[in-house]
C-alpha cells in the first residue's frame, strides 16, 4: 500500500467516529497487524522487548533525561504512536476489520516506568518473565502500546505490543535512543521540552508509518506451494503418532478462541523464561569456529539444539520440525533500512529426521533402548557437518526455494476480518508449529565501546520474546538471541507455563551448554 492509498482510506473513513478523540484513524491494517493485534487481543501472546544497558562515565539515567531524549526519539518513529481500533467491516455484516490510528498525544507517565531491582547486575530474568505477564491494556485506545522499564538507572526494557515491530524494531528504538541521549548531552538540545511535574505530553507528528510489508514484498504467491504444504502436514500428522515428534510430553487444551469468546484473563498465556549467557571469549571461539566450517551462530545452535532434544530428551522422536526467524526487508520493493520500526519477519521452517542429530549427541555404546544418556556426549565432526548442512539449507531457501517468503504471502488467503482471520488460522496452526522450537537471533547490536569517554554507550542487550498459547502457536521452547559488538552473547528461553516441565527446559538448556563446551575445547 502506498501513502496515498493509506491517505485516501483515511478520507473514506467515518472521520465522525474520532471527532474529538483521542487518536485519528491512519489506514486499515494489514494482515500480520491483524494477527498480532488478535493474539493480543484473545489472550494468545502479550508482547516482545529488547533490553539494552546504558553506560555513562559520570551518569546514571534520571527522568528527566530520559524524557527529553524520548521526546526526539518518538517524533522520529511514527510507529511508536500507532494502535490498533477495531471497527465494522465493510465486507461482512456482523464482522470486524483492524484499522490503524495514531496517538495525538503521548503522555509518558504512562509508559516509563523506574525501578530498582536488587537482584544481579544484568540478570533481568525475573523482571524480563514480569514485564511479559504484564498485558497492555489496549482497550483505553489513549496509552501507547509500549513502554519502557528503567532498571536501577541504567537497564532500559523496551517491550512493545508485536502489533508495532519485530525483533529487530527492538534494536532501531535503542540506537535512536542512544543517539538522542548524546545529542541532548554534545548539544544541548533540551531547551523547550517540558518535564514540569511529570507530566510529559508529546506531539506524534502526521507522518504516515511505513507500507504494510506483505503488500510490498517482490513476489507472488504459488498455490502449488500451499496445497502440497497442507498434504505434506496433512500426511505426516496421520502417518506418525506424537511421540514420534519433539515435545511429545507437551501438555496443553486444545481449545481456540473467537473475536467473541477470547481467553479469560485468568486463562491468557503465562511466560517462563530461563537465560543463557556466554562471554564475550565464548561468543568469539564460536563465531570463529564457525566460519571455519562454513556455517553460523544461528545454524550451530539449531543444530545443538535439534542434538540435545533428540539424544537427551525425546529417544523415540524420528522426525523433528524447527524454525529461524528470518528478515525479510530485503525482499521489499523499497528497502527501509534498519532503522524504521515495522514488522518485517516471517519463519523458515524446516524438518530434520533425527536419525543422525541422535547420533551426533548420543553414546553408541549406550543401547537407545536405554533412553536418554547420562552426562553428554559429542560427536564434533558429524555436529559440524549437521551445522553446515543447516546453513546451507538455509541460504539455499533465501536465494533459491523460497519457501520462506511463500509461507509469508500465504496469510493474506487467511481473510482480513478478525472473524475470518481466526477461524482459519488457529485451527490449523498448531500442526505445522506444535511440536517445533523456534531459534530468532536478532545479531549483534552495534554500540558496544570501551570507552565511557564517548558520551552514552550500550554494552550489553537482551531479546525476549513472550510464549504463545501452545493450541494456537509453539507447544515447544523458544530461543531469542541477542549480543553486543564485542560483549556478551545471551539467549533468552521462552515457553508457556505448564505446557512443558520446568526441568525438561533446564536440562535442554545444560545439554546445549555442556555440548558447546565439547565443541570449544
Amino acid at each position: 500500500m502506498t501513502a496515498t492509498e493509506g491517505i485516501s482510506e483515511q478520507v473514506e473513513c467515518d472521520l465522525r467516529l474520532t471527532s474529538g478523540s483521542q487518536y485519528e484513524l491512519v489506514r486499515k491494517g494489514g494482515h500480520y497487524e491483524t494477527m498480532y493485534n488478535l493474539f493480543h487481543e484473545l489472550g494468545i501472546q502479550s508482547n516482545i522487548l529488547v533490553s539494552a544497558t546504558y553506560r555513562h562515565r559520570t551518569s546514571l539515567l534520571t527522568e528527566p533525561t530520559l524524557v527529553k531524549a524520548l521526546h526526539i526519539v518518538i517524533n522520529h518513529h511514527p510507529a511508536l504512536g500507532i494502535i490498533g481500533v477495531s471497527k465494522s467491516s465493510q465486507k461482512k455484516r456482523g464482522n470486524h476489520r483492524l484499522w490503524e490510528a495514531r496517538l495525538n498525544t503521548i503522555n509518558l507517565n504512562d509508559c516509563v516506568e523506574f525501578m530498582q531491582y536488587d537482584g544481579k547486575d544484568q540478570d533481568l530474568q525475573e523482571v524480563i518473565e514480569k514485564s511479559h505477564n504484564e498485558w497492555f491494556t489496549t482497550e483505553e485506545k489513549t496509552r501507547p502500546w509500549w513502554k519502557l522499564v528503567v532498571v536501577n538507572g541504567a537497564h532500559v526494557l523496551f517491550v512493545y505490543h508485536h502489533m508495532i515491530g519485530d525483533g529487530r524494531s527492538g534494536y532501531t528504538f535503542h540506537r535512536s535512543l542512544l543517539a538522542a541521549l548524546n545529542e541532548i548531552e554534545t548539544l544541548k538540545t533540551n531547551d523547550g521540552i517540558s518535564t514540569d511535574n511529570g507530566a510529559f505530553i508529546v506531539n506524534v507528528p502526521a507522518t504516515l508509518p511505513p507500507a504494510h510489508s506483505i503488500a510490498v514484498v517482490e513476489a507472488q504467491l504459488s498455490m502449488l506451494h500451499v496445497v502440497y504444504n497442507f498434504l505434506w502436514w496433512t500426511l505426516i500428522r496421520l502417518i506418525f503418532s506424537n511421540e514420534r515428534f519433539l515435545f511429545s510430553d507437551a501438555s496443553f487444551s486444545k481449545t481456540y478462541p473467537t473475536p467473541t469468546n477470547p481467553f479469560p484473563k485468568d486463562e491468557h498465556t503465562v511466560t517462563r523464561i530461563e537465560s543463557m549467557q556466554f562471554d564475550s571469549t565464548t561468543k568469539e571461539k564460536c563465531v570463529d569456529a564457525c566460519r571455519i566450517h562454513n556455517t553460523t551462530l544461528t545454524a550451530l545452535l539449531q543444530t545443538l539444539i535439534q542434538v540435545t532434544l533428540a539424544a537427551d530428551i525425546y529417544p523415540k522422536a524420528i522426525l523433528g520440525f524447527s524454525g529461524v526467524a528470518v528478515d525479510f526487508r530485503r525482499y521489499l520493493k523499497t528497502n527501509p533500512g534498519i532503522d524504521v520500526m515495522m514488522n518485517a519477519a516471517t519463519v523458515f521452517s524446516s524438518r530434520q529426521r533425527l536419525g543422525r542429530y541422535r547420533e551426533a549427541g548420543r553414546d553408541p555404546k549406550i543401547s537407545a533402548r536405554n533412553g536418554a544418556v547420562p552426562g553428554v556426549h559429542l560427536d564434533i565432526p558429524l555436529l559440524w557437518h549437521l551445522a553446515s548442512q543447516n546453513k546451507a539449507e538455509l541460504d539455499n531457501d533465501l536465494n533459491k526455494s523460497n519457501t520462506a517468503l511463500q509461507d509469508y504471502l500465504t496469510v493474506p488467503l487467511l481473510g482480513i476480518d478478525d472473524e475470518e482471520f481466526a477461524s482459519q488460522l488457529f485451527p490449523n496452526i498448531g500442526r505445522v508449529s506444535n511440536n517445533a522450537f523456534l531459534v530468532s537471533n536478532i545479531g549483534a547490536f552495534q554500540g558496544m565501546t570501551k570507552d565511557l569517554s564517548a558520551g552514552w554507550t550500550i554494552g550489553h542487550v537482551e531479546f525476549s520474546v513472550a510464549a504463545t498459547k501452545a493450541s494456537c502457536g509453539t507447544a515447544g521452547i523458544v530461543f531469542n538471541v541477542a549480543s553486543v559488538e564485542k560483549g556478551d552473547l545471551v539467549v533468552n528461553v521462552s515457553y508457556e507455563e505448564g505446557v512443558l516441565k520446568p526441568e525438561t527446559v533446564r536440562k535442554v538448556m545444560k545439554g546445549i551448554k555442556e555440548r558447546l563446551t565439547l565443541l570449544l575445547e
